[in-house]
């Protein structure tokens, strides 16, 4: 009797085996991948990624990758040839339109006489299966609205308060974009 009873634990654990990857495969399927390739596509302007002050790029990917976490959204960050065409899991592309970091001469995609800092994404979800016309986008912005907290100075990248620069003011903004991004793709799939 005890060895029927292990032989049928042993069966089952056997079974468990081999269903549990494939579990685990499912649960980390993701429910978007996000092209890690951003880029200006701005008439007139042609930046390298590696050239994107204040590592907007890098910061925006890492937000929205955040911000999925905090959404139980699953975004897998990629520039992988195989996720980008798959077929079945939507695909996140973002462009950046605009950043201004202060000043005309700190503007890119955008001339601004405004010394706040701000940002302006297009985001697009691809997915030819869900959407009637392969996809559906959005543009989001974000902007310090106010500079109450930071004393500008003659440095366009140093706002002169507290040790405050415009990269650590643009990193706010990118946090609120990524929240704002990865709210909007959610809605999207629901």
């Amino acid at each position: 009797m005890t060895y029927r009873i292990f032989r049928s634990l042993s069966g089952c654990s056997l079974m468990l085996a081999l269903i549990a990857p494939s579990m685990v495969m499912a649960a980390n399927k993701p429910d978007i991948y996000l092209n890690e390739n951003i880029g200006f596509n701005v008439e007139g302007y042609k930046y390298a990624q590696e050239e994107f002050p204040c590592e907007v790029d890098k910061l925006l990917v890492e937000k929205i990758l955040e911000r999925g976490q905090e959404q139980q959204l699953n975004i897998q960050a990629t520039n992988a040839q195989g996720d980008i065409y798959n077929q079945g899991i939507p695909v996140m592309a973002i462009d950046i339109e605009a950043l201004v970091l202060g000043s005309d001469e700190h503007s890119y995609g955008t001339r601004s006489h405004s010394n706040l800092p701000s940002v302006k994404v297009t985001a697009a979800l691809i997915d030819t299966s869900r959407f009637s016309e392969g996809f559906v986008q959005a543009r989001q912005s974000c902007a310090i609205a106010t500079l109450n907290e930071f004393n500008p100075s003659s440095n366009v990248l140093d706002l002169g308060s507290g040790g405050v620069t415009v990269c650590g003011a643009i990193e706010k903004c990118v946090s609120d974009l990524g929240k704002d991004v990865v709210k909007w793709a959610g809605s999207q799939l629901d």
